[in-house]
């Protein structure tokens, strides 16, 4: 049997009962947080105008755009959706940003279908498993070959859980799988100048997703190896790989968990030393303008060319840099995912900081503490070693946490009463007769 076909035989065998408690926990967190990067993203500008787009597009009124008093069709719903997702670098990452190809294309379909609570949990839960797994086995998608991960995972994910909402047996599931393949896109050209594309990949990967489902259940045909095989995934996309660990442990453990969910609204690899940096200002009330020097000591992961530029022109290219964020950090409340923005981007004095930061590689830092801050002030200097930031898997984000900053995010643009249904909602998601109530309660009234 190949790659593609035992992982479609594991998301048509794999009932509600089967996922572990603490999975769905992790799935109901992941919803939330999903929903608060969904209202940020709402009130970008880059995500406004997807959601223009689509909306001068138009489609049958049938599935709900957050933050809107429209509906559109259900693949448009979930491009719209999975960009605000994606739009402000907030979104969870649980199955390489599945929170925002998987849980839009999933959201959409569950509420033109009515599914309950326990259907949409197992669809995000299978997709983000699928997706995930993808992003594991694969070597140097991202820092060799230059693909998007979400991009080029997420239409496999969104396939294989909307195909498990329609119940598809094993063989649909695959030729789902296979239509996906060929809608597998996403480049990083966009690293360099901040471009609008990374924006828009996690909707498109939803919308392409859940289309190869449908098209699958019309009875299209898509390639049974188009993982595996010699013009598959795996060989297009990735350097040489065991695909072994794509399908290892398989229905025994999950590689989604334990999940990852960030704290700040900016790249992962950054997300430690933003943390380090509020610390450091919080122990020491340092004024930025006093600071003479700031040197980041870390990984090759965290300090590799595309997330080094130091003199970015948009919020997107910022969001990107990592020597830019921590110069927004040094300058502004980070806890606040709003104040990166345009006058961020321009100020001198971040861009100062930035331009003479001292970025210095050291391989023998691991993931475990991946960097060392050091800041002076004159004669003063302030030194720390970073530590999980709140949602990493080392200090993870529980239900308090979520639902903290879920209202911490969304209180300017929903209602505190708005905000506590939403809450109240996802966290009883297994008790849910029909979707349409959830998805209801995201839009603008």
């Amino acid at each position: 049997m190949s790659a593609t076909q035992t992982l479609a035989k594991f998301v048509a065998e794999t009932g509600y009962e089967d996922l572990p408690r603490t999975l769905i926990g992790e799935c109901k967190i992941a919803t939330l947080d999903a929903f608060a990067a969904a209202f940020v993203g709402s009130s970008r500008p880059w995500a406004q105008r997807v959601v223009e787009m689509v909306h001068e597009l138009g489609g049958k009124p049938e599935a709900s755009v957050a933050n809107q008093a429209w509906k559109t069709d259900v693949s448009r719903a979930a491009l719209a959706n999975g960009a605000m997702i994606g739009a402000f670098e907030c979104e969870p990452l649980t199955g390489s940003h599945a929170s925002g190809t998987v849980l839009p294309a999933v959201l959409a379909v569950s509420e033109r279908e009515h599914c309950d609570g326990k259907a949409f949990l197992l669809g995000v839960a299978l997709g983000y498993e699928v997706s995930g797994r993808l992003q594991r086995t694969a070597v140097g998608l991202e820092s060799t070959r230059g693909f998007h991960n979400p991009g080029v995972q997420g239409p496999f994910g969104a396939a294989a859980a909307v195909g498990k909402l329609y119940g598809f047996d094993a063989a649909m599931l695959a030729s789902a799988l296979g239509l996906a393949g060929s809608c597998a896109a996403g480049l990083l050209e966009f690293a360099w100048r901040g471009d609008d594309t990374k924006r828009i990949h996690l909707g498109r990967a939803s919308s392409m997703g859940l289309e190869s489902a449908l098209l699958a259940r019309k009875g299209l045909h898509g390639p049974v190896t188009v993982i595996e095989g010699p013009y598959g995934y795996f060989n297009a996309f990735s350097e040489p790989t065991d695909i072994a660990k794509l399908t290892d442990g398989l229905g025994r453990k999950w590689l989604i968990q334990p999940a990852s969910h960030k704290a700040f609204s900016t790249h992962v690899t950054h997300q430690a030393v933003v943390h380090a940096i509020q610390d450091l200002k919080r122990e020491h009330e340092l004024d930025p303008k006093s600071i003479t020097r700031v040197r980041i000591r870390g990984s090759h992961r965290i300090l590799e060319g595309r997330h080094t530029v130091r003199d970015p022109m948009t919020v997107m290219g910022g969001q990107y840099s990592l020597p830019f964020t921590a110069a927004v950090a040094l300058t502004r409340d980070m806890s606040n995912p709003l104040v990166y923005d345009d006058n961020a981007v321009q100020d001198p004095l971040v861009r100062k900081l930035a331009q003479e930061m001292e970025l210095t590689i050291d391989e023998s830092v691991h993931d475990l503490v991946p960097a060392e801050v050091t800041i002076a002030c004159g004669d003063r200097t302030y030194t720390k070693i970073t530590s999980p930031h709140k949602g990493s898997p080392l200090n993870p984000l529980t239900w308090d946490d979520a639902r903290e900053k879920f209202t911490r995010y969304t209180r300017t643009l929903v209602s505190a009463a708005r905000a506590g249904e939403i809450i109240a909602a996802v966290n009883a998601l297994e008790n849910e007769n029909d979707m349409a109530h959830i998805a209801a309660l995201i839009t603008k009234t």
